[in-house]
């Protein structure tokens, strides 16, 4: 998902209604549906050529995946938190699963199935250090099955919170929106080609937030600009989804809900480092301070603001020193213009 920036060096300031964003010390109950594994990143030491051998060096090799990371950083804004995916039997899930504890997020519906290996991405760099080929093993992710959930169906409603990304099977996806009962459904669409997992349970949704690309598959609108954006928010929440966030990249942020309306949201000022994991640390900014009992959509949208710029400012896809006044700094530079 790709997420609003101003680079720093840019100094207008919007005319947008300005406000003070209240980010409350959350202490909400989230459980993380789908993925997590290792993702690697190798760059050519020479040009890139196709169906050759070209020699690589590594330049990182860490955790990763969409609801690992939201996880992540939803525990570190002080979130109760729990992780349900599948690794395999090997080194890489032994790791993946102990990362995660390490920070205090229940693991205790990892599933860790014998004769499978754990899932992982690997990006090829060409020499500028443009992405030349990206390889995903997900398979792992496909035995994320109803009956290996159902067993647990009364556990998991125990959580008021879902977060569920794509990456599971559409037939579990159905399954879980059908038997959610008074949890709450959030969406991460993960990618376009894996966005339309959530086509068959729009209705059962409770807050979807995608980028333009994942909202044009799911609404077959075109978006390029944000009175576009406007006409698919209001396809989807006329589908029966409450609450709709779509990202506009360099452009903004576009929020719909029935308690704030429907409002454009300028880029916050940031200095560019690292852009990878903005998308998902917007998505864990958001639903940390939506998932607060007396949220309010605008101050979620600051918050996912605000994690998003923090993170584009740091190396790697979390940050590893975050405090909630950092936070609440951020995101009280953050300005909505009303489409209503």
């Amino acid at each position: 998902m790709k997420v609003a920036f101003q680079e720093l060096r840019v100094t207008d300031v919007t005319s947008h209604d300005k406000e003070q964003h209240t980010v409350n010390t959350p202490s909400a109950n989230i459980l993380c549906f789908g993925a997590a594994h290792f993702d690697r990143t190798l760059q050519c030491t020479g040009q890139f050529i196709p169906a050759a051998s070209n020699p690589v060096r590594t330049l990182h090799r860490k955790p990763g995946g969409v609801a690992r990371n939201i996880a992540v950083h939803l525990r570190l804004l002080g979130n109760n938190v729990a992780m349900l995916s599948a690794v395999g039997d090997d080194g890489d899930g032994e790791h993946v699963i102990a990362a995660l504890s390490e920070i205090g997020i229940d693991t205790r519906r990892m599933m860790k199935l014998e004769g499978k290996h754990t899932a992982g991405y690997t990006a090829v760099l060409d020499e500028t250090g443009e992405l030349a080929l990206g390889m995903m093993d997900a398979e792992v992710y496909d035995l994320l099955t109803i009956d290996r959930l159902e067993p647990q169906l009364t556990n998991l409603k125990a959580w008021p919170w879902w977060m569920v990304d794509a990456n599971l099977p559409v037939e579990t996806i159905s399954w879980l929106a059908d038997n959610k009962g008074n949890t709450k459904l959030c969406a991460a669409t993960v990618s376009p080609s894996k966005a339309v997992r959530f086509k068959p349970v729009l209705d059962k949704l409770d807050l979807l937030i995608t980028n333009q690309a994942e909202a044009s598959i799911l609404t077959g609108i075109e978006i390029k600009e944000i009175a576009q954006a406007k006409t698919a928010i209001q396809l989807q929440r006329g589908k029966g989804i409450p609450d709709v966030v779509i990202t506009l990249g360099a452009t903004g942020v576009v929020s719909s809900s029935s308690q704030s309306g429907t409002a454009f949201w300028s880029p916050l000022a940031t200095r560019l480092r690292d852009v990878n994991g903005a998308g998902d640390a917007f998505y864990s900014g958001f639903l940390s301070a939506f998932s607060n009992p007396h949220a309010k959509m605008d101050d979620a949208v600051a918050n996912g603001l605000a994690m998003a710029s923090l993170t584009a400012e740091t190396n790697g896809t979390t940050v590893w020193n975050l405090t909630q006044t950092a936070v609440a700094e951020r995101a009280a530079q953050a300005g909505k213009k009303p489409l209503d």
